[in-house]
């Protein structure tokens, strides 16, 4: 819960907010969006309400304009925001909870000390102080209850990890990890899958009879035209007379059943027929008809080269034939990634139960040429397998076994052969950089146990309905 505060900011979101935080920020008759009492929170920690007023000052705190949450309602830019609100709002609970207290003499102090406002002499400067609050357009109380709360949300934190003290062994531990080097031997499985052309056409059939209902497409017919200025006024450009008379044919839709009748009394238009079609791709012309199927009304579409409109006249929900090409490469490729995934399986759980032995890693393939030989110089050496499997191969011990991956997705059966411990320089810089690391490590490692203390101390409820309202509202 805590690093949502800190996520926040680092996010694209948080980006958005920091470049436009000097924006100004007015709701206008957001009262009547909430009618009763139902609708008056967003969300519920414990016993403590959340409610809108709380949630549209902290967007307003924020500076976050009108505009921008509108263009941004996709990419969930509310549940950001109040992710961020209920963050801050754990926060003060937690201070709430360990008493934790700034008295106005010590706010007093801390102004008084702030760099920013001292002069020559470093003494406090009235006059260097209210320069920097109108500058800001902030008045004195409100900046000092923000440097109260920022300041008790330091006393926080310091209690957490405040009293994080690293032991060198600890330290020469986690340079171990981080610098030692790993010989490896390993094989591409990939040389082991069932290829799509050694697939039988029974096996084929079998899948299908075993998979029918999961197989089954929707196949629709339908009428369709695409009108462009040249069939539809005679001539090839976009002008005010042909949006003109797609204004009329789109007014007239609802007058008419079928597209002959919408369109009989333009000459040149033939309405064109597709029966048995299903969509095999996204890039397909006709996504939008397939996406639109169960309205069987006429349907106008802005293709920008074009005006499609068309109907939907019927929809089969079947099987396609095995003698369609999409439809039989579909199956095939299923086969391949269900062979690939059984086939890893069977070795994993092997490896898992402690079952896998050298033999079992020699026996997988009579060419040794397969096998190849590589070392890892750190737990950030990327340049062959993908990083995670290697921070997990770092974890594991020697003559461990695994199954490694690289940035193509390739599967590769994996065994430790040797790790060459390195120990950390004896040199101040060297290890105060390590010690350093280490802090930040065991301080993050703190703040992700607080995270599940705090998910089970406060139990959160979110009222969707009225984040739902909120969003119909910037819409």
């Amino acid at each position: 819960m805590l690093n949502k505060l800190k996520n926040f900011s680092k996010s694209k979101l948080g980006a958005v907010v920091v470049f436009i935080i000097a924006l100004p920020f007015v709701f206008f008759g957001m009262g009547s969006v909430f009618q009763n009492k139902d609708t008056n929170n967003v969300a519920k920690i414990n016993n403590y309400n959340v409610s809108t007023k709380n949630f549209t000052n902290h967007i307003s705190s924020l500076g976050i304009s009108p505009e921008v949450i509108r263009n941004n309602l996709d990419q969930n830019i509310l549940e950001e925001i109040l992710s961020d609100l209920l963050a801050k709002k754990f926060i003060e609970l937690e201070i709430d909870y360990y008493d934790l207290l700034i008295s106005d003499e010590q706010l007093v102090k801390i102004i008084k000390k702030n760099k920013n406002f001292l002069d020559q002499n470093s003494k406090f400067d009235r006059v260097k102080y209210e320069k920097f609050l109108i500058e800001n357009n902030i008045n004195a109380s409100d900046f000092e209850k923000k440097l109260k709360n920022r300041k008790l949300e330091n006393k926080l934190f310091f209690l957490l990890n405040g009293g994080i003290n690293v032991p060198e062994f600890i330290v020469k531990k986690y340079y171990k990890y981080e610098n030692s080097k790993i010989d490896l031997r390993f094989i591409n499985l990939e040389n082991f899958y069932k290829k799509k052309n050694q697939f039988t056409e029974i096996e084929i059939e079998n899948y299908i009879k075993d998979n029918n209902e999961n197989l089954k497409r929707d196949f629709i017919d339908f009428d369709y035209i695409k009108i462009t200025p040249k069939n539809l006024i005679g001539i090839e450009e976009y002008n005010e007379t042909f949006f003109s008379e797609i204004d009329d044919i789109e007014n007239n839709i609802s007058n008419f059943s079928d597209l002959k009748s919408l369109l009989n009394s333009y000459e040149n238009i033939n309405i064109e027929k597709k029966t048995n079609y299903t969509l095999t791709s996204n890039d397909d012309p006709f996504k939008e008809v397939f996406d639109n199927r169960f309205d069987n009304g006429i349907q106008i579409i802005d293709k920008n080269d074009f005006i499609l409109i068309f109907q939907v006249k019927n929809i089969e929900n079947k099987i396609p034939k095995v003698t369609d090409k999409n439809f039989k490469n579909f199956i095939l490729t299923t086969l391949v990634e269900k062979e690939k995934f059984d086939f890893n399986k069977k070795i994993f759980d092997k490896i898992n139960a402690n079952k896998f032995s050298d033999t079992d890693f020699e026996n997988v393939s009579s060419d040794k040429s397969l096998f190849k030989s590589i070392q890892l110089n750190s737990v950030k050496d990327n340049n062959f397998f993908e990083i995670n499997s290697v921070e997990y191969m770092y974890s594991l011990p020697e003559k461990s076994f695994l199954l490694a991956s690289d940035e193509k997705g390739k599967i590769y059966l994996t065994k430790i052969n040797k790790i060459k411990t390195q120990n950390i320089d004896n040199k101040k810089k060297d290890f105060d950089n390590y010690y350093n690391k280490t802090h930040e490590k065991l301080k993050s490692d703190v703040f992700s146990t607080y995270d599940l203390y705090l998910n089970n101390k406060y139990n959160v409820k979110i009222y969707s309905k009225t984040i739902e309202r909120l969003r119909n509202y910037f819409k």
